[in-house]
């Protein structure tokens, strides 16, 4: 009896043992370079973690064996983590809980917003799976300088944002894929705009900008369909990056300020609408393809002198007419749809860089002359303003006879007196009448 207790007692203690083994080989656990997961909990252990948990599971493992990103439901910011990298792969991450491990110096949770207090930059919501769902958002803490990487990616519901006063630069694809947001109204701080920082916003159809802005990164506003013409001309770009406006099919004058030096390849491509471009720079190159697909396109103006070089397809073209003066496209148009090239115009104070000789041709392209009246109308296109009207020359011209009014002379003479002839035949037409009415009155009496 006594040894059967004791066996008892031993495979009590042993199955103790056992259970907590039992439940580590049951639950779903992986660990990688800097983080670890556990039954839907990700713990950062390093400024890498977070990155290297999303390119191992979405690009490395084994799909048999991987973890879902979706299926991170909670994330804890390790002690050690000073600065989260993110790098470009986010998608599928919305956890619904995101907590700071004691002893963490730069983040802290403030209302529901994960922030880094050290280089003050909002990382994102807490519970970004209930952030996307949101339509309004009008409590980002006050004090954020930055607004980081893919802090609001993918919420779709997103309509209005209040951006806070003092942000000095929107992170890349800050904005990705918010397809609701309609406006957004950026502070005068704001400097930068980061690598897809609005790309496929399809909704957005405004964007406030203050004078500071120096950098739109590549494909910022990729595919905003619906977006009005910036005010390039109040903005200090130095470079319009590849893809930074392609398919901004609302765009129709577009000014550049003088700082504008290059513009690349894709950089408005698919800006269907797009019809007049103003420069300003007298340091400027347009790379091919800059305006590829843009086919309505006409004036090219240049009021600071001859660029230093424009691309020879321009357009993406790759056929040209027999004349050279069009381009043959393709895009639409199995069969082919000639597209005639822009007119670039210079000003009068460069007329001698232009055209020394009186040329009417530069590099292909035809050239002309603006007078200041013209350019006014069209700066003023540009910038939204009332469109001056154009005083009239004051060189006398022959005006065709044709486009000459004929007065109405109905009212300005008398209507013309009868000639003596009209009123001649008239009398005797009166008195054969009078004749033939007493013959007829004389035949009926003998009758009688």
């Amino acid at each position: 009896m006594k040894l059967l207790k004791r066996m008892i007692v031993v495979l009590l203690v042993l199955l103790a043992f056992a259970v907590p083994a039992f439940s580590y080989a049951e639950s779903d656990f992986e660990e990688g370079d800097g983080w670890f997961y556990r039954d839907g909990e990700l713990t950062i252990l390093s400024n890498q973690g977070l990155a290297n948990f999303l390119y191992y599971e979405e690009v490395l493992s084994d799909a048999s064996q991987e973890i879902p990103v979706s299926n991170v439901d909670r994330v804890i910011i390790g002690k050690d983590v000073t600065d989260i990298a993110i790098n470009d792969y986010i998608y599928n991450y919305s956890p619904s809980n995101t907590t700071v491990e004691e002893g963490n110096q730069s983040y802290v949770i403030d209302h529901d917003w994960v922030v880094n207090k050290t280089t003050i930059t909002l990382f994102g919501a807490a519970n970004v799976k209930q952030n996307q769902k949101r339509s309004v958002i009008g409590d980002l803490p006050s004090y954020i300088e930055y607004i980081g990487m893919y802090a609001f990616n993918d919420c779709s519901a997103l309509k209005t944002i209040m951006i806070p006063k003092g942000v000095a630069s929107i992170g890349e694809f800050c904005f990705n894929n918010c397809d609701s947001l309609e406006s957004i109204a950026l502070p005068s701080t704001v400097t930068s705009i980061g690598v897809g920082a609005f790309d496929h916003c399809t909704s957005l159809n405004h964007v406030n900008f203050g004078p500071n802005v120096k950098e739109i990164g590549a494909a910022a506003f990729d595919a905003c369909i619906h977006l009005e013409t910036l005010p390039f001309h109040n903005m200090q770009l130095d470079t319009i990056y590849g893809n930074s406006f392609w398919g901004c099919d609302a765009f129709q004058t577009v000014e550049f300020s003088p700082s504008l030096r290059l513009v690349e390849n894709q950089a408005f491509a698919h800006c269907s609408k797009l019809t007049s471009l103003i420069f300003h720079s007298d340091q400027l190159s347009i790379e091919n393809g800059a305006f590829d697909a843009c086919e309505n396109i006409r004036k090219l103006v240049f009021t600071q002198g001859v660029p230093i070089s424009i691309g020879k397809s321009l357009f993406g073209e790759t056929e040209k007419t027999p004349d050279g003066k069009s381009f043959i496209t393709r895009l639409y148009d199995p069969n082919g749809k000639v597209i005639p090239y822009p007119t670039l115009y210079y000003t009068a104070a460069y007329a001698d860089e232009w055209a020394p000789n009186g040329e009417t041709e530069w590099n292909g392209y035809p050239i002309q002359q603006i007078s200041q009246g013209e350019l006014d109308a069209i700066l003023a296109e540009a910038r939204g303003e009332e469109t001056p009207i154009i005083s009239a020359s004051s060189v006398p011209t022959k005006t065709p006879l044709a486009e000459t009014p004929v007065p109405d002379q109905s009212r300005t003479k008398p209507a013309p007196a009868l000639e003596s002839g009209a009123i001649l035949l008239l009398a005797i037409g009166v008195a054969a009448i009078v004749i033939v009415v007493i013959a007829i009155l004389r035949s009926r009496k003998e009758k009688k």
